[in-house]
């Protein structure tokens, strides 16, 4: 821990973790904080995955412009990162051309570039399995998929490399303003820094309140899901949406970039939990079904749901007018993990730093599993590590050497939903039966603490209570 910061980061989302990871390479000395147990484990993690193209958001508002910058980005940064990202496109079906003519000059008003408009025999050459009142759609070629966690985790990982310092399961209990720096007490560390940038989420107005900062109205939104297997009947070689509603996007039809797809997402007002319902998942089924002839949802092998933190019809990224030296992200919902690289740039220019970044930056090794290695590469890595010949999860093919890999990156975590977001072991058909705890035993093994130390997800998830012959 450094005597001084000049920036403490709080909130490990994609849109902290990227805001972090930028002003490191500017040379600035930051510290990113996080209640959770791993960065991602909010709405970083529980998304569609999508960079949007950009012509969804109305013109003239941070949504449209940081949307389209920040898509712009996002290739650089993935070649540097060695993260997936798919380039697939997208597609807004429906039977009212008027309002695809409207959703396309509105992208060409906010600079998207790849957009057509296609008649009904123009979709089924791409989508054959299109009901039959689907009669024209607006084509987005730049649309791309990604992990939103791997990359968050990523990026993070990048910033610990060049020399920022994360910590995790910090609640802050207490901020205090000093002469030229705030003092942020947390329960086991004190932290001083010169400026504070409030990227908590959903958490934003408790971290406000300790800030003396502005508070906002916000509204939580959950989004229901249903994630189909990757061997799926139903098939979509992109993303496909319906019109566009007051309410969002609407329910969506996608591949990931891990082979599986996705249906959904709901959007229901609600507090912050993240829960499934019937109805939820009921409206999913019936909405899905009006774009595609045949969803086929007896492959799906799990439902989740994410929330969206809503604070009117823009985001917040403002400097703060009641506390200097703070900086307010509220309201980051979709397109948030389109518009994080440009977030993070505009963070950069509000706090101040306009200078060059840093030369001579370390680079983030990949991180290849064994299974997407060639087979010469194989044989070559199992003779230097005997733990790569050892499957751990047989439905993703992990090996024990993925998941050692996985727990020896730069940011350290202890729990199974972070090994699983890092190598995929567990998101399988069996959704982790058979390998969960081959898992466990590999985090206890290698963090070297007790099973009640491990964690599902964050505190409060431990695994064990304790030996059985104790408890």
């Amino acid at each position: 821990m450094k005597e001084f910061y000049d920036v403490a980061v709080i909130g490990g989302g994609v849109v902290g973790c990227s805001v972090f990871n930028k002003l490191i390479r500017l040379g600035k000395s930051v510290v990113l904080i996080d209640k959770a147990a791993d960065v991602a484990t909010g709405a970083s993690k529980a998304n569609s995955g999508l960079i949007h193209a950009g012509y969804d958001p109305a013109p003239n508002t941070l949504k449209a412009k940081l949307n389209v910058e920040g898509s712009k980005l996002y290739p650089s940064i993935c070649k540097r990162l060695s993260v997936p990202l798919k380039t697939v496109g997208a597609l807004v079906v429906g039977d009212d051309i008027e309002k695809i003519k409207n959703l396309h000059e509105r992208g060409i008003t906010n600079g998207v570039e790849g957009l057509s408009i296609l008649s009904r025999k123009e979709l089924l050459k791409i989508i054959p399995d299109l009901q039959e009142h689907i009669t024209c759609g607006l084509q987005a070629k730049t649309a791309a998929l990604i992990s939103p966690y791997y990359f968050t985790i990523s990026i993070c990982d990048e910033g610990i490399l060049n020399g920022g310092e994360v910590y995790l399961e910090q609640d802050i209990k207490s901020v205090k303003k000093e002469k030229e720096y705030f003092v942020i007490k947390t329960e086991n560390n004190v932290f001083k820094v010169k400026n504070v940038v409030n990227s908590a989420g959903a958490g934003y107005n408790d971290v406000a309140k300790l800030l003396g900062s502005e508070s906002y109205d916000i509204k939580f939104a959950r989004g229901e899901y249903f994630v189909f297997s990757k061997t799926s009947t139903t098939k979509v070689p992109c993303t496909i949406f319906p019109l566009p509603t007051a309410r969002g996007k609407g329910v969506l039809l996608t591949p990931t970039v891990d082979g599986n797809y996705l249906v959904g997402p709901t959007s229901i007002e609600s507090d912050d939990r993240t829960v499934t319902t019937d109805a939820g998942l009921n409206e999913i089924k019936e909405k899905a079904k009006l774009i595609l002839k045949d969803v086929n949802f007896k492959n799906a092998i799990r439902e989740f749901s994410g929330i969206r933190t809503i604070c009117g019809d823009d985001f917040i990224i403002e400097k703060s007018k009641k506390r200097k030296g703070v900086v307010n992200l509220a309201g980051i919902c979709s397109p948030g993990l389109s518009s994080a690289p440009a977030i993070a740039n505009m963070v950069a220019k509000l706090l101040g730093y306009n200078e060059e970044e840093r030369k001579n930056l370390k680079k983030l090794k990949p991180y290849k599993m064994f299974k997407d290695m060639t087979q010469e590469e194989q044989q070559k890595v199992l003779k230097k590590d005997k733990n790569y010949g050892q499957v751990v999860c047989k439905c993703e093919k992990i090996t024990r050497g993925d998941i050692i890999q996985a727990l020896n990156r730069p940011l350290k975590i202890r729990s199974v939903d972070g090994v699983k977001r890092r190598t995929n072991a567990g998101m399988g058909i069996c959704q982790g039966g058979f390998c969960f705890t081959k898992v466990v035993n590999l985090i206890k093994e290698q963090r070297k603490i007790r099973y009640e130390d491990v964690l599902k997800e964050n505190r409060g998830s431990e695994v064990a209570l304790g030996d059985i012959r104790e408890v």
